[in-house]
């Protein structure tokens, strides 16, 4: 069994990778899940030296060769101060124990998104999703693949693994202050977020959707959840059952995605190793997010199943859902082992143990600078019986 910990560069650079790298050798812990293309995010920091919170808007940790990307370009974030972290870490690791992994978020990027809005989700109402990129866009599809080009070809990293390279959540996961007082529910949220962009039209249209006919099924559903009239915690499967037209447009979307996973891995370096995160959602519903589990494992070498659960049996139902779904492809795992899903020593070793039976021969750790140390502490007990 192999273990990794996620983990931010301001963490690494404020503690000293030097330190980070004695803590993982105790703990069994051999690779890192850099954070090298990240969302906006306000991370509360309990045992880091330097300061207790870092907010970010949605950065690189790079510098990027802009000649490469089109339109859309990663922005260094603005407290590197002209330095280049990840040159940096890569530099100081290389005398460590540890591997390196790019973690690398894709289309979740309210930066690019304020910057420009025409290449954002548009939601069935026409608005503006700024939280989003949509990856049917040609700029965003040829932005992702130089994300992962650059990546691949200016560090030695193991794996790189990818984090909403998809449709993203129709409420953008609290990405700003959001306000909502009603329930939108599953359906709604997810109907309120199904991309009506041009290209993502245009795409349906040649695929022979109606297409006025798939948004006003959406806008109809939105409203109904809205006035009362449709129950917020209705299942969006069995809803679109009911909806032909909203169902092939959707279906478009997953043969969008399957063609940019094709052109990505096309300019990816044949030494690393291409994962992706099956996140938080149901396994059954990645669909809503573009996403067909078996097709796109022609393109990935593995995928990671995040299991933030609190007990074993949950972790380990995540992990068989998704080998059921696509039986022919490694899954690794991820793990929180803290608040607010884990407490205890027992329940991570449980759940760690449960994971190595399923047959998950690498379990990722989440997070080492949000983590108290007492959490910390947990991770080494549970992998000691693995090392």
């Amino acid at each position: 069994m192999d273990f990794a910990l996620w983990v931010y560069p301001w963490d690494l650079l404020d503690e000293g990778v030097h330190s980070v790298a004695e803590y993982c050798a105790e703990n069994g812990i051999g690779e890192l899940n850099l954070a090298t293309n990240y969302h906006a995010v306000q991370s509360f920091l309990p045992h880091n030296p330097k300061r207790k919170t870092f907010f970010t808007q949605a950065s690189s940790y790079f510098h990027p060769n802009k000649e490469d990307y089109g339109r859309l370009s990663p922005v260094p974030n603005e407290q590197m101060n002209g330095d280049d972290w990840l040159l940096q870490i890569s530099n100081e690791i290389a005398d460590t124990h540890l591997t390196l992994n790019s973690w690398t978020i894709g289309c979740h990027n309210s930066r690019l998104g304020m910057a420009n809005p025409d290449l954002t989700l548009e939601s069935p109402f026409g608005d503006s999703l700024l939280f989003g990129l949509c990856p049917s866009q040609p700029a965003v599809q040829k932005y992702l693949c130089s994300l992962v080009s650059d990546l691949s070809s200016r560090s030695s990293f193991k794996r790189i693994e990818l984090e909403t390279f998809d449709y993203f959540y129709g409420t953008g996961f609290g990405w700003h202050h959001d306000k909502y007082h009603l329930e939108l529910g599953r359906l709604g949220e997810f109907l309120f977020g199904l991309c009506f962009c041009d290209k993502c039209c245009d795409n349906a249209r040649k695929a022979g959707v109606d297409v006025d006919t798939a948004r006003k099924s959406a806008q109809e559903g939105v409203t109904a959840i809205i006035n009362g009239n449709l129950p917020s915690d209705t299942q969006p499967a069995s809803w679109l059952r009911a909806h032909s037209s909203l169902e092939a447009y959707i279906e478009v979307r997953m043969k969008t995605l399957a063609d940019l996973y094709n052109d990505i891995r096309s300019v990816l370096d044949s030494s690393i190793r291409l994962g992706r995160y099956v996140d938080f959602f149901d396994i059954e519903e990645t669909w809503m997010q573009g996403v067909d589990l078996d097709i796109l494992a022609e393109h990935l070498d593995y995928y990671t199943v995040i299991a933030y659960e609190s007990n074993r049996q949950a972790a380990v139902e995540r992990v068989q859902t998704t080998n059921r779904l696509t039986p022919d492809i490694p899954l690794h795992a991820g793990v929180l082992p803290g608040y607010p899903v884990i407490d205890s020593a027992e329940m991570v070793q449980d759940i760690v143990d449960g994971l190595a039976n399923t047959g998950v021969e690498h379990i990722s750790f989440y997070n080492y600078g949000l983590l108290p140390k007492q959490n910390l502490n947990l991770i080494g007990e549970a992998t000691k019986s693995y090392r």
